[in-house]
């Protein structure tokens, strides 16, 4: 699709930024409830480690990069 993320080099819609802030609310949202989210919790320790390589204005999607580094 040539409006896609990966064919915009991960030009921003919904950056990864964006997305941790709603994972680390989900996260303190969960924790009022005493829920536990074991995926939850990875993918906001996954989307944080992303976010610190400097790639926080990068659209969510391109953290399959980290991924398939790995």
């Amino acid at each position: 699709v040539p409006t896609s993320p990966s064919n915009r080099d991960y030009e921003a819609g919904f950056t990864v930024a964006m997305m941790l802030k709603d994972l680390l609310l989900a996260r303190e949202a969960a924790g009022e409830v005493d829920a536990n989210t074991p995926l939850g919790a990875q993918a906001t320790d996954m989307y944080a480690a992303f976010a610190a390589g400097g790639n926080e204005g990068l659209d969510f999607s391109a953290i399959f990069k980290m991924i398939e580094a790995r």
